[in-house]
């Protein structure tokens, strides 16, 4: 299945890889690619990196791992219309 995890923290980038390791296609959203680059060469399995809106419209299920504060505009940089119609699992981090 592909997923999309929406989020590049350290619960963004657990979830992402146990979803890799146990077969599935990962796209982690973030808002700088580029910082992720050793996290992705040091996790196995069909994972991947882009920007919010390309992770949405890669998954077919979106799990937001976002910081409290960050979800909405993590959300609406992935696009309505890239969720449109998807399963958003939301283990959102508390707000501070």
């Amino acid at each position: 299945m592909k997923i999309s995890v929406l989020g590049s923290g350290t619960v963004g980038q657990t979830i992402g890889a146990k979803l890799a390791e146990l077969g599935h296609e990962v796209k982690l959203g973030t808002r700088d690619p580029q910082k992720l680059a050793e996290w992705l060469s040091n996790t196995s399995g069909e994972v991947s990196v882009g920007s919010f809106a390309e992770s949405a419209a890669f998954g077919e299920i979106v799990f937001n791992c976002t910081n409290g504060m960050g979800a909405i505009e993590a959300l609406t940089l992935a696009g309505a219309d890239n969720l449109n119609g998807k399963t958003l699992i939301d283990i959102t981090n508390p707000l501070d």
